[in-house]
């Protein structure tokens, strides 16, 4: 069979598309040269101390502490207040028993050493001031006769010996030999604000008022401690 006969246009489209198929590299034709690019070298850096900038440091500012002021609130309303009047003092006043002060005692009426009084007391045992209370007198007449006397009960302030507080009713009494029981009465105290100590004794009396207390048979007054409320 004759050998067929292609165009110069044939055969120029074969030739490139023998290239295009990379054919062409049996041809023996060397690849191309590849360049040989090496690793990159990491070297360490040290700085320089004399290349280093010292950082620039802010001023220290120091805040001062603040006091609060504080706030004042005024009330604009008035108060209402409620006046309590104020207790009245008056001037304590004296307490006085209704009968006469006593005056200076004078030397004993005829016979009195001869009657003794040996007991005294009062009923009720703390008398009110108002009312007063009754004294119980036991008399003994050892002078071998009858008599008879003026006789009181002489009633004294606890805080004045000096002179005697008060007196109840003077009386004229029989007093015959022997024990006699009388009672003696009519003193009030006068003005008392609280309780108060007194103390009391016997007494004989002469038309000018004149006292001389009565004794015990021992010789001593016989004194009778009580108190008085109001």
């Amino acid at each position: 069979m004759p050998p067929r006969k292609y165009s110069r246009a044939s055969l120029a489209f074969v030739i490139a598309a023998l290239g295009a198929s990379g054919l062409g590299a049996c041809n023996g034709a060397p690849p191309p040269n590849t360049p040989n690019i090496a690793a990159p070298t990491v070297v360490a850096f040290t700085p320089d101390v004399t290349d280093l900038q010292t950082p620039t440091l802010l001023p220290t500012v120091t805040v001062a502490a603040q006091t609060a002021t504080p706030i004042v609130i005024v009330v604009t309303a008035t108060p209402t207040w409620t006046t309590t009047p104020a207790p009245i003092t008056r001037p304590p006043t004296t307490p006085a028993v209704t009968a006469a002060p006593a005056e200076t005692a004078t030397p004993l009426p005829e016979g009195v050493p001869n009657v003794f009084v040996t007991a005294l007391r009062v009923e009720p045992a703390q008398p009110k001031a108002t009312e007063g209370g009754v004294f119980f007198v036991t008399f003994q007449n050892t002078s071998g006769r009858d008599d008879g006397y003026n006789w009181a009960v002489e009633i004294w302030d606890t805080e004045n010996d000096k002179r005697p507080f008060g007196l109840t009713t003077p009386q004229n009494s029989p007093m015959p030999q022997g024990i006699v029981n009388l009672t003696s009465t009519g003193w009030t105290v006068k003005g008392l604000g609280e309780c108060h100590a007194y103390r009391a004794r016997v007494v004989a009396r002469d038309e000018d008022d004149n006292r001389a207390a009565f004794i015990q048979p021992d010789g001593s007054i016989l004194w009778l401690d009580f108190t008085v409320c109001p």
